[in-house]
């Protein structure tokens, strides 16, 4: 019921719109009782007593009727569809500003098919039920109460008797509600199962042929496939078992009236307009009870598909600006600190784990997690009790094993992510008392898994700033050393590359990358391995273009590549999440630790290739 309410909430600003569609359906109705009354008045009065002008009066009657009718069916659809549409265009909408807003944390858990399954076929299985079910539901019921209004007051013993099979046919609605609902709930969820393996074969295409593994990722896809085929045949079972035998009594009580309206004709306790009356309002018992078969499915799909939305919308955004909007950062200098900074991502749900079990194995194995939670409570901490003081424009390359927590302290920076305990400061202010946006704006990242959009390579580099001139654009591709390549491409800036720039190179897609942090001008830079897909001559050119970008402004350098990071100020060397070494390349070279080590293979491997 809640459910149902949150959702009349969407049509609220629809409501004039709705207000017209429950007119125009009420006029509908209205004339559907009319015309058989008018049609027994042509019988007993016009042909009964052979006036043929009474006979022409009222069929003419009968013509403007339905004529109303028509033209205002057409107005109640267009109404409809107009508020159903506007609810789905609200859902949408907030959905996706929901989708912008929530952490990192979210998408760290959440499956890009299932979020697709709910923008598109949820939200459009709630529009089907506002815009459709929800209206015939209402005409139905008006429908049925004035039909069966009009039928007693013409002949209540032939209308009581009729209705007896009403109360066995209310029975299997009743049951087939109860079971329908919990059957497209499932097909619901399978549907979004199967939309993430789609997506993530689609994506990952390249992968899945460089192992030849087609053929398994085809077999899990037959199986999730199989999955969504047998929970559609069970609820299509459902309704061939339901709808027949609820057509089946409806049909039994049209033919209980003809049989019961000619023996009262017969015995004169009924007149020949009044059976022929009964012959038309019949259908006004029967279709809505029929037509209540389709509304209960399509109810049921929308009370099972607003849930999955509304998770959405219901999500906490734990990550936003502060009340009053914050501190902006147009005048941040860059001083950077992290004062007894620790950081644990949040547990990730076992749920994706048992997708596409069946519901008894789901169970135990949420027991099974239940049990465990002492042992998810205590996760290892990814960074432990940083301490790091950064001065306006220096330079801090970090470095760190593979898992050792350099990308999770970048992260912070942008507070993609909170900190578990400590604080995180930029010009001596907590991150988390900036306007998030400006300070996302004050630093520009590189990150390591490059994503470019399916668009221009001009609107990739102005992507955060798109009022940017073509002088800015092209001054920015010129220091990542990307320039002369895109000139030479048959559209130049205007060449537009695939989706995720799979019509570029992975060097070629890191270098957009970083012209488009370049374009920023931000006060904070971050090249999280920005370099790692570039040759070593192109890399050397990257790096004296980046010497004068990153002159003023305080910079972050990730690298495994010792040669990217010569020019630091200072090096930070992390450890499972401890800072174990701090120095310059000097000082640390002259140190037994990681990156003595590192770099005596990165010598030797040279020395081999040499």
């Amino acid at each position: 019921m809640a459910t149902l309410l949150r959702l009349l909430k969407y049509v609220r600003p629809s409501a004039k719109w709705a207000a017209a569609a429950l007119s125009l359906m009420l006029l509908a109705t209205v004339i559907d009782l009319l015309a058989p009354w008018v049609l027994r008045k042509v019988f007993d009065d016009g042909i009964g007593k052979r006036d043929m002008a009474v006979v022409m009066l009222l069929t003419l009657a009968l013509f403007g009727l339905q004529v109303i009718k028509s033209l205002g069916s057409f107005a109640q659809g267009y109404t409809q569809e107009m508020v159903g549409q506007n609810v789905v265009f609200t859902l949408r909408k907030q959905m996706y500003a929901q989708l912008q807003r929530l952490p990192f944390k979210y998408y760290d858990k959440a499956q890009t098919g299932q979020l697709m399954s709910r923008m598109t076929g949820d939200i459009e299985a709630v529009k089907n039920f506002v815009g459709f079910g929800a209206m015939m539901l209402i005409t139905g019921i008006f429908t049925f109460v004035g039909t069966l209004i009009f039928m007693l007051s013409m002949q209540w013993e032939v209308t009581l008797l009729a209705l007896s099979p009403i109360p066995p046919l209310l029975v299997v609605m009743w049951a087939f509600s109860r079971k329908v609902g919990p059957a497209w709930g499932n097909i619901r969820e399978q549907m979004g199962r199967l939309t993430t393996t789609l997506q993530e074969n689609i994506s990952g295409i390249r992968v899945v042929k460089a192992f030849a593994r087609e053929d398994k990722e085809q077999s899990k896809f037959a199986e999730r496939n199989e999955q969504n085929f047998e929970t559609n045949m069970y609820r299509a079972k459902l309704e061939a078992t339901a709808f027949p035998l609820m057509g089946f009594m409806g049909g039994l009580t049209f033919l209980i009236m003809i049989w019961l309206g000619a023996v009262y004709v017969a015995k004169g306790e009924m007149t020949l307009g009044t059976f022929m009356a009964f012959q038309w309002y019949t259908w006004g018992l029967i279709w809505p009870l029929n037509m209540l078969g389709w509304q209960i499915n399509i109810f049921q799909q929308a009370l099972k598909a607003a849930p999955r939305v509304f998770e959405v919308l219901d999500t906490e955004v734990d990550i936003e600006s502060p009340d009053g909007g914050g501190t902006d950062t147009s005048s941040m200098k860059g001083a950077v600190s992290f004062d007894r900074v620790t950081f644990a991502f949040d547990p990730v749900s076992k749920t994706s784990e048992n997708e596409g079990k069946p519901a008894a194995d789901q169970e135990a194995a949420a027991a099974a997690e239940d049990d465990s939670d002492s042992e998810t409570a205590a996760i290892q901490p990814v960074l432990q009790n940083i301490n790091l003081d950064v001065q306006p424009g220096e330079v801090i390359a970090v470095l760190g094993a593979t898992g050792s927590g350099k990308s999770s302290l970048i992260a912070l920076l942008s507070r993609f992510y909170d900190a578990t305990d400590g604080t995180v400061r930029i010009d001596g202010i907590d991150v988390r008392d900036y306007n998030l946006e400006s300070l996302r704006r004050s630093i520009g990242i590189v990150p390591q898994e490059t994503f470019l959009f399916s668009a221009s390579i001009r609107d990739n580099i102005a992507f955060g700033f798109p009022d940017a001139t073509q002088e800015q654009i092209e001054n920015a591709a010129v220091r990542a050393q990307i320039h002369d390549f895109i000139v030479n491409m048959p559209y130049g800036y205007d060449t537009l590359i695939g989706e995720r720039g799979v019509g570029l190179s992975g060097g070629q897609r890191q270098r957009v990358a970083l012209a488009r942090a370049i374009l920023m001008n931000p006060p904070i830079l971050v090249l999280d391995e920005a370099t790692a897909s570039v040759d070593t001559a192109t890399e050397s050119a990257i790096h004296e273009a980046l010497l004068e970008v990153m002159q003023g402004r305080t910079t972050f350098i990730i690298a495994q590549r010792l040669s990217s990071i010569r020019r630091a100020d200072r090096i930070i060397v992390l450890d499972n999440g401890r800072i174990v070494q701090q120095g310059t390349h000097r000082e640390l070279n002259e140190q037994d630790g990681f990156f003595r080590r590192l770099l005596e293979k990165q010598e030797m491997a040279a020395a081999s290739g040499q």
